[in-house]
């Protein structure tokens, strides 16, 4: 008789897992944390913790022995991971999914296919390239490396051809794309929980950016219904060319002549879905629990409207951040478990639920400034 298998398996025991670890839990199910970091927040309260790397294949041929599903936190995962687990137990997302969506080539590649608009972009795979484009006209541009960026790591903007050459110089590496930046009217972002024979679409958030690292979350964004179905469509588009099974996030650009562009695929829970958990009947991460353990679908609904923002490592220069207000009149704290406050680092999120947008952001930014 084949052994039962409890556990589901996630891949990274960062911020991400370490929700997905949470709810699960309250869920009933048992999670093993695979992550090279010792320290990191979801290890600690895994129901098992295997301290190796990604690539480590007794550790792969573990989870194959005692999971029955396994997904992953970050898209940086090597594809031959998910390839060797695929063989055995149920993978969400695929290796195929992730191989596109982790690298920024392959994905601008695979959107123009599906006659998706993005932003204007060439690629560079050697320095030699960078006479072609000597010509450009309509700078500014963001010079970013393929693979491996996330928070605005590995990208500068330049405005002339002589910053781009310096940029290549400073981002060390030989594989690139050059994006046209666009003048946002909007950064909204989608998020899909994909299951076997429906798409679920969570409340579309609004997204505020500092320093290229998210700052805040407005639900629901302010777009028009004409906006919100164009968005769903093309959502829809991608996990059905990606034969997509989990949750996937994409990110949208929506210029100053209303043009809606795609700017990343993410394959997996988002820091812009992070509002679900208090705002929704259903969040990202019970939706991402309930594909891997085969449970049918259902809707996820706003409860109220919400703002999420992120508290970045910078609030702990001096001291701990007072959090006394947190937890109090719909103001709900999540902190991540990490060891080591550093500047631009994610230490935690505050969500604010209200029956008006108006009011929760108000109610947000003042417990914000206070801190």
């Amino acid at each position: 008789m084949p052994k039962e298998k409890k556990l589901i398996a996630m891949l990274g025991g960062g911020q991400l897992g370490l929700m997905f670890t949470e709810i699960a839990q309250k869920m009933g199910e048992k999670v093993l944390i695979l992550d090279p970091d010792s320290d990191c927040p979801a290890g600690k309260i895994a129901d098992e913790f295997v301290n190796a790397k990604y690539s480590d294949k007794k550790a792969l041929q573990y989870i194959a022995e005692n999971c029955a599903s396994c997904t992953t936190e970050f898209e940086n995962i090597p594809c031959e991971t998910l390839e060797i687990l695929e063989k055995e137990i149920n993978v969400f997302p695929n290796s195929g999914a992730l191989k596109i969506s982790q690298n920024r080539i392959l994905e601008k590649k695979f959107l123009t296919e599906q006659n998706i608009e993005t932003t204007e972009y060439f690629e560079i795979t050697s320095e030699k390239e960078l006479d072609n484009l000597k010509n450009i006209k309509s700078w500014p541009y963001i010079l970013k490396t393929s693979t491996f960026g996330y928070d605005g790591k590995g990208q500068i903007i330049v405005n002339n051809f002589k910053e781009l050459k310096k940029a290549y110089q400073v981002l060390g590496t030989s594989n690139f794309i050059l994006e046209k930046k666009v003048i946002l009217k909007k950064e909204v972002s989608q998020i899909a929980a994909c299951y076997d024979d429906r798409i679920i679409f969570l409340p579309i958030s609004e997204n505020i950016h500092v320093n290229n690292i998210l700052h805040k979350s407005t639900v629901p964004a302010k777009i028009s219904a004409v906006t919100d179905m164009e968005i769903k469509n093309t959502t829809k588009t991608i996990v059905n060319s990606l034969n997509y099974k989990g949750i996937i996030c994409v990110e949208y650009f929506i210029d100053d002549n209303d043009n809606i562009l795609v700017n990343e695929i993410a394959p997996r829970t988002h820091n812009s879905g992070h509002y679900s958990i208090e705002g929704c009947n259903i969040s990202q991460f019970e939706h991402q629990v309930r594909i891997l353990t085969k449970q049918h679908p259902s809707i996820s609904e706003l409860k109220n409207s919400s703002v999420m923002i992120n508290l970045l490592g910078d609030l702990w220069t001096s001291n701990a951040p007072d959090f006394s207000q947190a937890n109090k009149a719909n103001i709900f704290l999540h902190l991540y478990n990490k060891s080591l406050p550093k500047a631009g680092r994610k230490m935690g999120h505050v969500t604010i639920v209200d029956s008006d947008l108006g009011s929760a952001e108000i109610i947000a930014d003042k417990f914000y400034e206070n801190l």
